[in-house]
């Protein structure tokens, strides 16, 4: 991954995505999620645009020098797969895309080439970048991105997949990552948290239809239930 030659504009929101070069397993063991996961979270700071806050301490009233950490992106959504991932980013501070997506890139390539003993790319080229516009652009991209294990026909619970579908339904059971405001107003969008799940539930089988697939009902059971 490095860094694209293209607009990305602060406060507009991007599909952002890529895959392993020659379509090669990315994600081999848990672990390898896990630090790709763990990454989203902590190279999401904008170094150059940190502001230092003066704090009273309520108790004693000495006034410390704490740093406000700025944002390089708010994530909206995610969807890790064994040999892709795909994320929906809106852009918090100027370049802040490029810059969060090279960190990624060059942290989980050093880490991953070093684990499994391999040397030179692991990614394909540059990633891949989308702005998103239109009617319900927003919501449809959500689902299409919650959701893509499911048009891939891969079982979360028999594969290396994360989703933040989850973190939409308020069960995820692990660390949620992604700008809460954000999903309530994906959500609010379409109405009710109900009327989203079933406004998943259309808008996955048109999907999976275009990729020549049958989505069944019992497919997205398992996860509109958990």
């Amino acid at each position: 991954m490095s860094i694209r030659k293209i607009p990305f504009v602060k406060d507009h929101y991007y599909h952002v995505f890529n895959r392993g070069v020659d379509k090669r397993t990315i994600f081999q063991t848990k672990e390898d999620l896990y630090y790709f996961f763990k990454r989203l979270i902590d190279l999401n700071i904008d170094n150059v645009n940190n502001n230092l806050k003066l704090k009273r301490s309520r108790a004693s009233g000495e006034i410390s020098i704490e740093k406000d950490e700025a944002k390089l992106v708010s994530i909206i959504s995610y969807c890790l797969l064994p040999n892709h991932f795909h994320l929906v980013l809106k852009q918090e501070s100027e370049n802040g895309i490029s810059k969060f997506m090279q960190k990624l890139g060059t942290s989980y390539t050093v880490y991953f080439n070093n684990k499994h003993k391999r040397s030179g790319s692991l990614f394909q080229g540059k990633f891949k970048a989308n702005m998103i516009d239109g009617e319900f652009g927003l919501p449809v991209l959500s689902v299409y991105v919650n959701l893509n294990h499911v048009h891939h026909r891969i079982d979360p619970k028999e594969n290396l997949v994360k989703s933040s579908i989850f973190e939409y339904f308020g069960n995820e059971l692990g660390e949620s990552i992604c700008d809460q405001q954000e999903i309530k107003s994906i959500i609010d969008e379409i109405g009710t948290l109900d009327e989203y799940k079933e406004f998943s539930r259309a808008t996955s089988k048109v999907f999976g239809e275009n990729k020549g697939l049958i989505v069944k009902d019992t497919d997205l059971d398992k996860i509109f239930e958990r």
